[in-house]
């Protein structure tokens, strides 16, 4: 057996058991598809096993969209705020700071030493954000 065949038949297999895992949540949420289900029985192991792996692919595709909308709306910050802050959670932004390589030579010694003094500055800063977040969740693990 070929190992591109192989790989064709462990993914077949992968949405074949999304699509059947999918189809038995949606009998369980929905009886009126139970009968659907039911009625495809009857048709050939092919037919039934084409018609599950296309909704396994359905499914990866819808599964794959919700979590990269999930965490866009993380990262844009777009949350809803009710709820992690009723959960007691903290959010800690932090914005990047890019370092001009570019700096005029007379200037660039001053410069790397201000930077420096910046970046330590903001080491400490986050130093003393993760410790209070450190106790923070200490407590609430204690709770």
């Amino acid at each position: 057996m070929d190992t591109i065949d192989l790989e064709k038949l462990f993914q077949r297999g992968y949405y074949v058991t999304l699509g059947a895992t999918s189809s038995l949540l949606e009998v369980i949420q929905d009886p009126t598809k139970r009968e659907e289900n039911l009625k495809r029985l009857g048709r050939s192991f092919d037919e039934i096993t084409q018609e599950l792996a296309k909704k396994g692919v359905t499914t990866e595709a819808e599964a794959r969209s919700y979590v990269d909308k999930f965490i866009a709306q993380q990262v844009n910050g777009s949350t809803n705020t009710t709820s992690s802050e009723s959960a007691g959670l903290t959010t800690v932004t932090t914005t990047a700071k890019t370092v001009d390589d570019n700096a005029p030579d007379g200037t660039s010694e001053k410069s790397d030493k201000s930077v420096k003094a910046s970046m330590r500055d903001e080491i400490q800063e986050l130093t003393q954000q993760l410790a209070s977040l450190r106790s923070q969740l200490e407590q609430l693990r204690s709770n």
